[in-house]
């Protein structure tokens, strides 16, 4: 059984509410309309989740700490009551070919907007242009979000640009301060991978069906958990825990559930402001966290490379780079773009 498969997120929901504070069993009991021996039995059945319940004699039960899971019962009571992510739109797997993959499926029964997939593992986990996505089980945060935006269908490779937006305030919010972003669709920590997004969409010529939005994010990955070929070039979280200046000299990387919620709100407020504004407020920020202007980048499309300098964003979201070799500028569409 997964850790809080099964478990009352009412009891949860109320040791959370009490941070620090002990609340006695007949008080839970009488909260939750149960038995004191029917909540000692849930006490017990959180622990055997890994939740660590502190219990004393005359003063009741004390959360003080949790397993890193990702189940509704870990995510759900964090998310809000309105607005586009819901907890009756939340769906956690424990493994899975792709998130992407299952989200496409519920979008095309019919699921609405705002749809969140995770999984602890996918067995095929994918990035842009086929390549492959490895994570170590439990390590990484895994999700897809299903949209439903009133958009025309060349428009949606912004939302890769609002989704990569939304993580690295995310993560800066968190204290990773030196993530950016590599255009279109990763985040980098000191020059080396650390998160991909992936966009995928039904449509038709002229109107969106959905957009399913994939997000690969190395937590508590090691570079000693990657395949040897990704090792100097990929990273986790858990290989830079930040000065946190107090005695223990570092702080822990945060929870996977704190990170996808505090997501899940960035995005929401981003995409809300991007469907009333347009793409120019988003452009800005985007800029701003990628720190790329008047950086040296090789660009690697399908048919030539060359290197150049990163100049500009247009309006529609496509990077501008003036060539090396003859000065012009260039508009980049598709392709790699990495710093030199």
């Amino acid at each position: 059984m997964l850790p809080g498969r099964g478990m009352s997120p009412d009891l949860l929901s109320l040791l959370r509410a009490a941070p620090g504070t002990a609340l006695s069993g007949r008080d839970l009991g009488v909260r939750l309309g149960v038995s004191r021996a029917a909540i000692w039995k849930q006490v017990r059945a959180l622990m055997r989740a890994g939740y660590c319940i502190e219990s004393r004699h005359g003063e009741g039960y004390r959360l003080v700490g949790e397993p890193d899971v990702l189940t509704a019962e870990a995510v759900a009571p964090l998310l809000p009551a309105t607005g586009l992510f819901l907890a009756d739109r939340y769906h956690h797997l424990a493994a899975i070919g792709s998130t992407n993959e299952e989200a496409i499926a519920r979008a095309r029964a019919g699921a609405p907007a705002g749809t969140v997939v995770t999984a602890e593992h996918q067995t095929h986990g994918r990035g842009r242009l086929g390549r492959a996505w490895h994570a170590p089980p439990g390590s990484s945060l895994a999700f897809s979000i299903l949209l439903r935006p009133p958009i025309p269908p060349h428009r949606t490779f912004q939302l890769t640009l609002l989704a990569g937006l939304a993580l690295a305030a995310t993560l800066h919010e968190a204290g990773f301060v030196e993530v950016t972003i590599k255009w279109p669709n990763d985040l980098l920590l000191h020059g080396r991978k650390l998160a991909g997004i992936l966009t995928e969409m039904g449509a038709e010529t002229d109107e969106v069906h959905y957009v399913v939005i994939g997000v690969g994010l190395n937590v508590h990955t090691t570079t000693a958990m990657l395949p040897p070929e990704l090792r100097a070039i990929a990273t986790g979280l858990a290989d830079h825990r930040l000065e946190a200046g107090d005695d223990t000299g570092a702080r822990a990387v945060p929870p996977r559930r704190k990170l996808l919620v505090a997501f899940l709100r960035h995005f929401a407020a981003w995409y809300r402001h991007y469907l009333e504004e347009g793409f120019a407020g988003v452009r800005a920020a985007w800029l701003e966290m990628a720190r790329i202007q008047g950086r040296r980048v090789t660009v690697n499309l399908l048919k030539e490379s060359f290197t150049g300098e990163a100049v500009d964003m247009d309006a529609e979201g496509f990077l501008l780079v003036r060539r090396k070799d003859d000065g012009s500028v260039c508009r980049v569409v598709a392709g790699d773009v990495t710093l030199v």
